[in-house]
């Protein structure tokens, strides 16, 4: 059983008390009446996990449910802690897990209170004591009705894995419209061989990324190396360094590197040759500025390209040469339809006639945002059957917001909805991660599997099972890749901004994962969480 957002660690822990329950050991297990306490705990358990189940699956619960939720997945984090110590020998030396801030909620909290390397004697005082706290659990969820919340109409139906009409790779080459292609092929075209920068300028969610990695793909045989680098707001220049560097020469530089030895190293290699690099989401022309001291002014032909929110950034990026830069503008409505309909359908002429019309106007309600329009195209595909009330529901829902960045968060938030827990999980586990960093996949898989967040069955492969859960969450764009290799495996991710505000908030609303900045002063918890991450 795996650990769940909604579900806390209640499935896991009714396997614990199972194994507790079954385990040859008379000197832990001795009495008959603890072992019947035992077996009423975990009944009054799967009870409590079950209602749990019902309200996961209930769309906006009222706050008394949220409320009730959030006091079960507590108490179901503190049973599985108690029943780790009952189950589980430490390692003599603690400090090799208590350190690591990658080690599991339950490791890193029993570490520092184990005190000797035993494991501890079952207490039926405890037992009797989370017996009496489950059973106060259940008669608050009956005091306060919350049986009446499964009368709550579900619009998503969640399911296994989606197979999408479109790769991820083709549906970003749709988005490219007249004036995208014009600006690329004035790149493939342009005979200057001095060091030109150019700058894609434009508002959240319009695709600049999705443009640069157009760019990337298309341009990237012609440049001797080429290096793709993400930014963000609070950018860490010392790992932008490295990374470039890794990307450059395909080889990590040294893990105790100083910063201007990167520098030095990264020009000295460049030095000479035609190259091609991605800057993408510069917030700050310091930032910029810091960056380009790195490139060496040659005349092989050599091209940058950065992304940017900001105007006076992408004008000190190009040196105030307004030529360069190009503007993002909202989709036409021609190439609109063409990414929703080949995302839903594979083409537009494929869609059913009832559905026409109304599809017609989620497509304009999406206003031509690329990041909307796609996310609602894969909730649509997600779904067994489409029906005119859940079409009607999500233009609705579009239509009550006022500006393009409400429109695109509703959009993914009712993507969100539409996704099965186990996916939920996951996407919510990423919300540790600063916004915009650039995550390894081995790293996530390792990660997912070790925090038990991977549901599998014996004699199936659950890295595998791992990096399907990542394909699915890319293929609904909530995670971008960054690093691609030939065989179009992904190799490192990265969350869009705006996803990763949604999940930071859905995760500290299920007090799933609160991550902290060493810039925080103070953090107001108002619960306990299941994992803290300081960044």
């Amino acid at each position: 059983a795996t650990i769940s957002a909604s579900l806390g660690a209640m499935r896991p822990l009714i396997g614990k008390l199972d194994m507790l329950l079954l385990r040859d050991a008379p000197q832990k297990c001795c009495s008959k009446r603890i072992k019947d306490r035992m077996r009423l705990l975990k009944d009054d358990v799967q009870k409590i996990s079950s209602y749990l189940d019902e309200l996961s699956e209930v769309e906006d619960p009222p706050p008394m449910a949220m409320c009730w939720m959030n006091e079960a997945r507590d108490l179901s984090y503190d049973m599985e802690d108690y029943v780790d110590s009952l189950l589980f020998v430490p390692p003599e030396d603690p400090s090799l897990f208590a350190n690591n801030i990658k080690a599991t909620r339950s490791l890193r909290k029993w570490f520092s209170r184990v005190k000797t390397s035993q494991t501890q004697v079952i207490s039926a005082g405890t037992l009797s004591e989370f017996r009496r706290y489950v059973q106060e659990a259940i008669q608050r969820h009956q005091r306060y009705n919350l049986h009446s919340c499964r009368t709550l109409r579900r619009r998503f139906v969640s399911h296994g894995p989606m197979v999408l009409p479109r790769p991820y790779e083709e549906t970003a080459d749709i988005v490219i419209d007249g004036r995208m292609n014009e600006f690329i092929n004035s790149l493939a075209t342009d005979g200057d061989q001095q060091l030109k920068v150019l700058s894609v300028l434009g508002s959240a969610c319009l695709g600049k990324t999705t443009l640069a990695r157009v760019l990337y793909n298309r341009f990237r045989k012609q440049y001797n190396c080429r290096a793709f680098i993400r930014v963000s707001k609070k950018p860490d220049t010392k790992k932008i360094f490295c990374d470039m560097l890794s990307q450059l020469k395909r080889q990590h530089p040294l893990q105790h590197c100083r910063e201007i030895d990167l520098i030095h190293d990264i020009k000295q290699y460049l030095q000479d040759k035609r190259y091609l690099i991605i800057i993408d989401d510069v917030w700050a022309a310091s930032v910029w500025d810091t960056i380009n001291h790195v490139f060496p002014k040659g005349n092989h032909g050599s091209r940058i390209i950065t992304t940017t929110q900001i105007e006076d950034v992408a004008l000190t990026c190009c040196c105030y040469q307004s030529e360069y830069v190009f503007e993002m503008k909202h989709l036409d409505d021609d190439h609109s339809r063409k990414l929703f309909f080949n995302r839903l359908f594979c083409s537009e002429r494929d869609c059913p006639e009832q559905f026409k019309d109304v599809l017609n106007e989620i497509v304009e309600t999406c206003d031509g945002l690329p990041l909307a329009t796609v996310s609602i195209a894969s909730v649509l595909a997600s779904q067994p059957v489409m029906s005119i009330d859940l079409l009607t529901y999500i233009h609705r829902s579009l239509s009550s917001c006022f500006s393009a960045s409400e429109r695109t968060r509703q959009a993914l938030n009712l993507s969100f909805n539409s996704l099965p827990q186990y996916l939920k999980t996951c996407l919510l586990y990423l919300s540790m991660y600063p916004e915009g960093y650039t995550i390894l996949k081995d790293d996530l898989v390792k990660q997912w599997v070790a925090e038990g967040l991977i549901y599998t069955t014996e004699g199936q492969d659950i890295r595998k099972d791992a990096e399907s859960y990542l394909d699915q969450l890319i293929g609904r764009r909530f995670i971008q890749p960054i690093c691609v290799n030939y065989n179009n495996e992904v190799l490192s991710c990265a969350v869009h901004g705006m996803v990763h505000d949604l999940i930071a908030h859905k995760s500290a609303e299920e007090n799933f994962i609160v991550a902290i900045d060493y810039s925080q002063k103070n953090v107001p918890l108002s619960q306990k969480s299941s994992s803290f991450f300081v960044s």
